[in-house]
């Protein structure tokens, strides 16, 4: 399959961005990837999965929030969830992608 370039948008409130145009914006922060039809979706997949966790509605109109417990599991699912977005987006990195994530420290 051939692959195509695109800018990853990882914030947190709009997490779902892969564009095939780079944007030209000092304040977002952009990973370049090449992947194909079939790791586009993937991503994309995954990117929809970790910000619904995050947002998930119901989680509002509950007590969960007052729970220590669930507090620590709904992060901690998270944060694995926004390892995977970085470890794929790492895979499929440009070298210049992979030296930024390298700098973020992360343990990938």
């Amino acid at each position: 399959m051939e692959r195509q370039t695109y800018y990853v948008n990882v914030n947190p409130t709009s997490m779902e961005d892969i564009s095939p145009t780079k944007v030209d914006d000092g304040e977002l922060i952009e990973y370049e990837i090449e992947a194909n039809e079939a790791e586009y979706k993937d991503l994309q997949n995954l990117l929809l999965e970790v910000q619904a966790h995050d947002m998930e509605l119901g989680d509002l109109f509950t007590f969960k929030h007052y729970n220590d417990e669930e507090i620590d599991r709904d992060r901690n699912e998270f944060q694995r969830g926004l390892e995977d977005v970085y470890r794929m987006i790492y895979k499929l990195g440009t070298p210049e992608t992979k030296r930024q994530i390298e700098s973020l420290g992360l343990n990938l």
